[in-house]
């Protein structure tokens, strides 16, 4: 299977998510080895992720990613290449 992050909306939007899991997977990527190159593929996805989406038609098309209700997100990448959202 190919590279997927997890995103935890609650108490703020999708985007926010997206910046803290980032932040989080930077810091990890700095303190650690990463020999397998997992985080590297993680960190792709996430700034794709926030480089190309909009947020603002994300945050308005389900509750779930505006933080109004409390969800999880997971992140991948179909065949051709696209971010999917699948949101739970």
């Amino acid at each position: 299977m190919g590279v997927m992050v997890n995103l935890s909306v609650k108490n703020h939007c999708i985007e926010t998510a997206a910046r803290i899991e980032l932040n989080r997977l930077m810091e990890t990527y700095f303190k650690t080895d990463d020999v397998e190159g997992e985080l590297d593929g993680k960190i792709e996805l996430v700034r794709d992720f926030l480089e190309k989406s909009d947020f603002p038609g994300l945050r308005s098309s389900d509750p779930r990613l505006s933080g109004e209700r409390e969800s999880r997100v997971v992140l991948t990448r179909n065949g051709s290449g696209a971010i999917v959202l699948d949101v739970q």
